[in-house]
């Protein structure tokens, strides 16, 4: 009794932290670099409220915008792939391509993308079209959430949630200009003002990138533009909304001239709320449409969806030792094709989360979600997890959930290219996973997890009409991190390898990247990166294995303005993307310069 009662006192220490560290990312949008480095770094993905990444039972990764630009990584595909368990590639094509992002051997419609608390994605609008050539200069926040999280997100988290945010503005008003020229007649550039006044914060931006690419048969260019205002009215509540547009264009030669064109919005509005001392909501409505054309010699095919969204989600802390989680979502969906599919869907559901600390060192959880899927029954997702800080630098991590995929609406209703199936019945899954994280000589840490999922009635959407694979499809593998640095950060590196023992769609059994940074003096940069793609097929043609070299550097000229410079494919080898016919290859070696301007 007098140790239950020791533990729950310290966690009222602990959880008074955690909720002034909540309250301060929820009310005033952001926390200085330094102080969540000294209080331990937020995720907000695990729960879709924020909490600290040492209460987490989840697998996460956050990646910071800042440190990717610092080492010319500008477009989210390429930072993806230094998550481990992450492939983000384009079996299609190289940049404005659509994209393709497996995490832990599954495929593309397994992941869910989540943007300014919105799903972007499901299984019918899926990632590829955002992923293109997304670009991470108007994103604050990337998160990537590993294994099957659908009692949280709802369906399609099976392999992971990709939770990004649009960047917010603080501080002293800052017009900031970045402009990138090189290889392939390449040009990237982007414009923003962001900053706070008072109650008021903003950040406002337009881009625009384009590309010839290492190929005459793909062209590129897209315009782009990113807001988000936010009012802090008082400590207890912050109102806000975002808006986000882009049109992409993708040219390419294949059997004549094909056109990709894909023109998308998203529009939402927010509060942040503290009810109670103890009770911090969110409520979220949102609106999001994609427009797809895809004009080719033998003609046209092309999606509508709009989607609208209402949602929100709850953090009640009851004392130092029980949380609930709890929140609740509606979802209307009009999709429409050229081939005369004009469906409707209304979905809807509820979840509630429990976290119980009973010492000091042991941090578990437990969610159930119930969630109508309009023309599927409806589904009951589930997650547990339990974290334990086995020693002062080791922690311990355990997971096990339940997520499901619905078909989408092409393999329910047919494509330009066959027929459909509308008696597909739901994928489901259940999945595990289990790691452990080390911190060596406070300057050190290494992370390994072991994962497996087993996905239950696959469909098979191709040769069509597509079918539910009877029995069940494994995944599993190994994830490893590692980083750290050497004397007083003046060298730092990064290290990520993902080994695959099964997989969905006969994926690289070893994927890794690497980085190298030497900052001597503060103003100087420059480092080496490197990556390595095992042979794999992603169910087309054989592929060979690839290994790739890059170089980058900067040099802050005056406290206004930084030149940059990156190599890419360094060594100019030879590699192919996919092969479902025609060989779509790699881009080869390629030089880019630029400069950061701000004022």
């Amino acid at each position: 009794m007098h140790n239950n009662q020791t533990s729950c006192s310290w966690r009222t220490l602990t959880t008074s932290r955690s909720l002034f560290i909540a309250s301060a990312l929820t009310f005033s949008g952001n926390l200085s670099a330094e102080v969540e480095s000294e209080l331990d770094a937020l995720i907000i993905s695990a729960t879709r409220m924020p909490g600290l990444a040492s209460d987490s039972t989840s697998a996460v990764t956050i990646l910071d915008p800042e440190d990717l630009e610092s080492r010319g990584i500008y477009d989210l595909r390429q930072a993806l792939n230094e998550v481990p368990g992450v492939i983000a590639t384009s079996t299609a094509g190289q940049t404005g391509a659509v994209g393709s992002v497996f995490i832990r051997g599954t495929s593309t419609a397994y992941s869910q993308l989540v943007v300014d608390g919105i799903r972007l994605s499901d299984s019918t609008s899926q990632l590829g079209n955002f992923f293109g050539a997304a670009r991470i200069d108007d994103i604050g926040r990337i998160e990537v959430l590993r294994g099957p999280h659908a009692a949280i997100h709802g369906g399609e988290a099976v392999g992971g949630v990709i939770w990004l945010e649009t960047a917010r503005g603080s501080g002293d008003p800052t017009t900031r200009l970045n402009l990138e020229g090189g290889s392939f007649d390449s040009l990237n550039g982007y414009l923003s003002n962001s900053g706070q006044s008072g109650k008021l914060s903003w950040f406002a931006g337009l881009g625009y990138d384009g590309t010839h690419n290492d190929d005459i048969r793909q062209d590129f260019d897209q315009s782009r533009g990113a807001l988000r205002l936010e009012w802090a009215q008082n400590e207890n509540l912050t109102l806000g909304m975002t808006f986000r547009a882009v049109d992409s264009r993708f040219e390419y030669q294949n059997f004549g001239t094909n056109v990709d064109h894909t023109d998308s919005a998203l529009a939402t509005i927010y509060a942040n709320t503290r009810i109670r001392e103890n009770w911090n909501a969110r409520f979220t409505l949102g609106h999001y449409r994609e427009n797809y054309d895809n004009d080719t010699a033998f003609g046209n095919y092309g999606t509508d969806l709009d989607r609208t969204v209402l949602s929100t989600d709850h953090t009640i802390v009851l004392d130092p030792c029980h949380s609930i989680l709890a929140g609740a979502f509606f979802e209307h969906n009009d999709f429409s094709n050229t081939i005369g599919s004009d469906v409707g869907q209304d979905r809807f559901g509820v979840h509630l989360g429990w976290q119980w600390t009973p010492m000091e060192s042991v941090v578990t959880d437990a969610v159930v979600r119930w969630e109508d899927y309009a023309d599927f029954d409806d589904e009951i997702t589930w997650r547990v997890g339990a974290s334990w800080q086995a020693l002062e630098d080791t922690r311990l991590r355990a997971g096990l959930g339940r997520a499901f995929r619905t078909p989408t609406f092409l393999d329910l209703y047919g494509t330009a290219f066959g027929a459909g199936n509308p008696n597909l019945k739901a994928e489901t899954s259940l999945g595990w996973d289990v790691g452990v994280e080390q911190i060596i000589a406070e300057d050190h840490a290494v992370s390994v997890t072991w994962f497996a999922n087993s996905i239950e009635d696959q469909v098979r959407s191709f040769p069509t009409p597509p079918v539910n694979i009877s029995g069940e499809t494994p995944t599993r593998g190994l994830e490893t991190a590692l980083d750290g640095s050497w004397c007083d950060n003046e060298w730092r590196y990064r290290l990520s390898w993902t080994w695959l023992d099964e997989s969905l769609r006969d994926m690289p059994e070893n994927t890794a990247t690497a980085s190298l940074d030497w900052r001597p003096i503060d103003k100087l940069l420059v480092g080496v990166g490197a990556s390595y793609i095992d042979e794999r097929s992603y169910g087309g043609a054989p592929l060979e294995d690839y290994f790739l070299l890059r170089i980058y550097g900067s040099y802050q000229v005056s406290e206004h303005l930084t030149l940059h410079a990156r190599v890419e494919n360094l060594t100019d080898t030879d590699y192919e993307l996919s092969r479902f016919g025609t060989p779509i290859a790699g881009p080869g070696l390629g030089f880019f310069t630029g400069i950061t301007a701000a004022f």
